[in-house]
């Protein structure tokens, strides 16, 4: 077969026939390059002259002499640079969203979570939390305690037991201030949470002090049917009615204080 273009050739880099000066495949010039210092023809690709041993590249002023096809290693970096700041920006924007899945961003959640001493304390009107580590401990513990009541009535056990040790180590603060209404209060917390000999405890005490009292009757019985001693929460519950008139004329204020919890008790007394 006669060939069509007799003035193409073959490139001495990539094999591709080729003419002119440079190889329309891999862009090597078809001329062939010789060494710089003793005038040798080189071998297409190579690194040293295989006459004078003198390096290609220190012979040619540090560039790829004629005739030797540039590495592919060596392509411009400019040819990745958009390729490069995608990347760059595609792992700033997935760290981004990483760091408000781990809390790195102020959400709801995490917010909540990070501070337990005073966000779970709002009062919904759109102020700031309270922020009851700065409380002295009477008042604290009672905020806890109507948190933690609030979860009972709710039926969110898990939270009761994660707000418990804070109400619990407020009320153990107190000291010589436990009096009748915080017992019940530090009693009610107890037996919510299966410390039913401190919440009985704290029953006894009160009733030691005042046989009488509402609450330290109420708390017995609840404690007693906590812990499934049926007996013993009916005798508590008897004596809760038969004390109940006369003790409510004394007007104590743990009782003006805790009078919903005084009618939840009657109802339980009465088997409603």
């Amino acid at each position: 077969m006669t060939n069509r273009n007799p003035s193409s050739t073959v490139c001495p880099s990539c094999g591709a026939r080729a003419s002119g000066k440079f190889c329309n495949q891999c862009g090597a010039a078809l001329a062939v390059a010789t060494c710089g210092t003793c005038g040798a023809a080189l071998t297409a690709g190579a690194r040293f002259c295989n006459e004078c041993g003198t390096s290609v590249r220190g012979a040619s002023g540090g560039t790829t002499p004629p005739g030797i096809a540039t590495p592919r290693s060596t392509v411009p970096m400019s040819m990745y640079l958009p390729w490069g700041i995608a990347a760059l920006i595609l792992v700033s924007v997935l760290g981004y969203f990483a760091g408000r899945r781990t809390g790195g961003a102020p959400e709801a959640s995490a917010s909540t979570a990070a501070t337990p001493l005073s966000a779970p304390f709002a009062n919904g009107g759109g102020g700031a939390a309270p922020d009851i580590s700065n409380m002295p401990p009477r008042e604290r513990a009672s905020r806890l305690y109507d948190r933690i009541m609030r979860y009972v009535e709710e039926g969110k056990k898990d939270s009761v037991q994660f707000f418990a040790p804070m109400a619990l180590a407020s009320f153990e603060q107190l000291g010589p201030d436990l009096d009748l209404d915080a017992r019940y209060d530090y009693g009610r917390v107890a037996s919510e949470t299966g410390s039913f000999d401190l919440a009985a405890a704290q029953a006894d005490t009160i009733l030691q002090k005042s046989p009488n009292h509402l609450l330290g009757l109420a708390l017995s019985a609840r404690t007693a049917t906590l812990r499934g001693d049926a007996a013993a929460a009916g005798r508590a519950w008897k004596a809760f009615l038969s004390a109940k008139g006369a003790e409510l004329k004394k007007a104590r204020p743990e009782y003006q204080m805790h009078a919903a919890d005084i009618e939840q008790a009657t109802r339980l007394a009465q088997g409603k």
